[in-house]
């Protein structure tokens, strides 16, 4: 606990310590570097003791009323702070190369100062132990994350989406506030621990897991309530987007596991809505990303999906303790916990890689990038582990997370009832089809981006990043690696921090039973890997001997290759969004010159339409418009008017409380 504390302490000094000395750029990068990794180095040594089963609570009095300063670890805590630090850690270093020199202008001391306290916000939304810290916590994250996304505030489009961030969000904090509030009523207390000791009837257990879906779902982006995820990513440095996707996204899965082990006895309708969330937003959320051309809205997208992911684990966790299999409960919510992690490694990995492209490129169009690889060896090679992990293949970490939620769902499909079973099955083919669209999605990306020809107009000499952007990505990349190829440990800390969901204790047999797949196919791989490494041996001993001999491509009957030849990322996703067009609204437009009775130019543009946010979002900010101009006569600044209104409250007042019955 001392360590943790600690951390807080080095990066709330260091956050006020940059904002003061931000014109002096060289000195403020090198003290937000040393400030991070000196915080970060303490929370990965304060998390490890905890994984293992350990809590611990610290305690102060404060003058806040219902409330006090209470910070406790235990294993869930643990597992997210472990997540945090290596996110954030990999993001600053990163962010300091990204701005370094073409933001001369910018203010980057307050832009350092929003980061680390928006940290520092992250580590008290996971300990905090008292509703009132809590949501203090939980709006400064919220207002440090707006400023943060709102760094290119020159740019229209960007004040706009940091708006929507605001409206969105507040609308959610305003479902936590509702929930604390009948939590605390009903218990006496705000705090934590006491709310656990309450009972809660089952209608009320039901209205208090509402709100909390509600709330929760609305940061961490479930379908419906994604909307301001899509603006938010692309708006943002990537960086920042990193940290969004990987860690701000994540206290939303955090409150709602948090209220799951607090409630304990959840309705029985939690569990079928949870997995029907996760796999109406896993399925839209890779279709919607299918149809995006610009790659950090891609990757915004993704993310829904692999929340959606998340959320099937969530789903049949809650399935499992409800017909009390709580091997089936443990395996669950331990996938769910792999996968928080997994996802904040791979999409920030993600994240970086598209920065060090735009930052590149100048642009970030799919369609006018290509060829890519050879200028950008580095960032194409990271990219691809990435695509890789994100995409559930073996030997990278999103395959051993996904593992989990599939072994949870089988064992679901085999020990559940008549309903149980109906569900598991459908959570099972919708997390299939997930990865299928997932791995359609990354070939286009990282096809159209790093191989072929180069589609720009105007091509240059592309130039790799300097060290300090592709070195977090090769950190990053080396966990991708890792994980995947030794998954114990993270494995272990996942099913201590499930059973301490669950109330119960590990049992060694169940992570040998789990790992034993994976192992057994990573033992393949080492010998796949022996026997390529023979053939490369033999090829390059081969042409020494017998040197070859470089030709040109076979053009299909034209004198040269070009770029209009390859697939764009309309035409890749094409065939495949025309399947479920009516699911995603799919248009095509195409456009046809003809010189002489042929076909000169063709065009095919592709566009997929967020249903939600066009014909229920949108339509209902138009209505709320309308009658904010009505309400607005209200206000008229005349104040003969307002000792009116004032004259009808009291009228009001004195016929409520006027004693008609004697």
């Amino acid at each position: 606990m001392k360590l943790f504390l600690l951390s807080l302490e080095v990066l709330a000094f260091s956050a006020f310590l940059v904002l003061f000395l931000g014109r002096f750029r060289t000195f403020c990068h090198w003290i937000f570097v040393a400030s991070l990794t000196i915080a970060c180095g303490l929370i990965l040594f304060a998390s490890f003791r905890f994984l293992r089963g350990d809590i611990s609570v610290f305690r102060i009095l404060w003058p806040v009323p219902l409330g006090e300063f209470s910070v406790g670890l235990d294993p869930l805590s643990a597992f997210f702070l472990m997540t945090i630090a290596c996110v954030s850690l990999a993001s600053g270093i990163y962010g300091c190369g990204y701005l370094q020199e073409h933001h001369e202008k910018k203010n980057l001391g307050a832009h350092y100062f929003f980061y680390l306290l928006l940290i520092t916000s992250l580590l008290l939304v996971v300990t905090a132990k008292n509703s009132i810290l809590f949501l203090f916590a939980w709006e400064i994250m919220t207002v440090c994350s707006y400023f943060l996304v709102t760094f290119y505030d020159e740019k229209r489009s960007v004040r706009d989406a940091g708006i929507l961030y605001l409206i969105v969000t507040h609308c959610g904090t305003f479902c936590l506030l509702a929930m604390f509030a009948l939590m605390g009523h009903t218990a006496g207390s705000m705090d934590f621990d006491q709310i656990a000791l309450a009972h809660y009837t089952p209608v009320l257990s039901g209205v208090l897991f509402a709100l909390g879906l509600t709330g929760f779902g609305v940061k961490a982006g479930f379908f419906p309530v994604h909307i301001w995820l899509p603006h938010a990513h692309p708006a943002a440095p990537s960086h920042v987007s990193a940290i969004l996707s990987g860690l701000v996204i994540k206290t939303g899965i955090y409150g709602l596991l948090r209220i799951i082990f607090i409630m304990k006895d959840m309705p029985l309708w939690s569990g079928p809505v949870v997995l029907a969330i996760g796999a109406v937003s896993g399925i839209l959320g890779v279709l919607y990303a299918l149809g995006q051309h610009e790659i950090k809205r891609l990757l915004a997208y993704h993310s829904i999906e692999n929340i959606g992911i998340i959320a099937l684990g969530i789903g049949i966790g809650l399935l499992g303790n409800a017909s009390h299999h709580e091997s089936i409960a443990l395996v669950g919510y331990a996938g769910a916990l792999l996968h928080v992690l997994n996802h904040a490694i791979f999409k920030s990995l993600l994240f970086l890689s598209a920065g060090s492209v735009i930052r590149s490129t100048g642009t970030g169009e799919i369609d006018e990038m290509g060829g890519l690889l050879k200028f950008l060896p580095f960032t194409g090679h990271l990219f691809l582990i990435g695509s890789l992990s994100i995409c559930g293949l073996p030997l990278f970490n999103g395959f051993v997370s996904e593992w989990l939620v599939y072994r949870a769902l089988f064992d679901g499909a085999i020990h559940f009832h008549k309903l149980g079973i109906i569900l598991a099955v459908t959570a099972l083919v919708s997390l299939a089809l997930i990865g299928g669209l997932a791995a359609i999605c990354f070939a286009k990306a990282f096809g159209v981006i790093f191989l072929g020809q180069n589609r720009s107009h105007q091509p240059s000499v592309y130039k790799e990043n300097p060290g300090m952007m592709w070195g977090p990505m090769a950190f990053l990349a080396t966990i991708c690696v890792w994980i995947g190829l030794f998954p114990k440990a993270i494995v272990s800390f996942s099913l201590t921090s499930a059973h301490f969901l669950l109330t119960t204790k590990p049992l060694p047999a169940q992570m040998a039973s789990l790992l034993q797949p994976i192992s057994s196919f990573t033992k393949v791989f080492y010998v796949f890997l022996l026997v390529l490494g023979l053939l490369v041996l033999l090829r390059a001993l081969l042409i020494k001997r017998y040197p070859a001999k470089n030709v040109g491509t076979w053009a299909c009957g034209y004198a040269s290759l070009s770029p209009r030849m390859q697939y764009t990322a309309s035409s890749f996703a094409e065939p495949i969004l025309r399947v479920f067009k009516r699911v995603v609204c799919f248009r095509v437009h195409r456009s046809v010159k003809l010189r002489n009775d042929l076909p000169e130019d063709l065009e095919l543009s592709t566009k997929v339409v967020d249903t939600p946010e066009h014909f229920v979002f949108r339509p209902t900010l138009v209505m709320l418009k309308r009658i904010s101009k009505l309400l607005l006569k209200l206000q008229s600044g005349h104040i003969p008017q307002y000792l009116f209104y004032i004259l009808l409250g009291l009228v009001a007042l004195l016929l409520w409380k006027f004693p008609w019955r004697t």
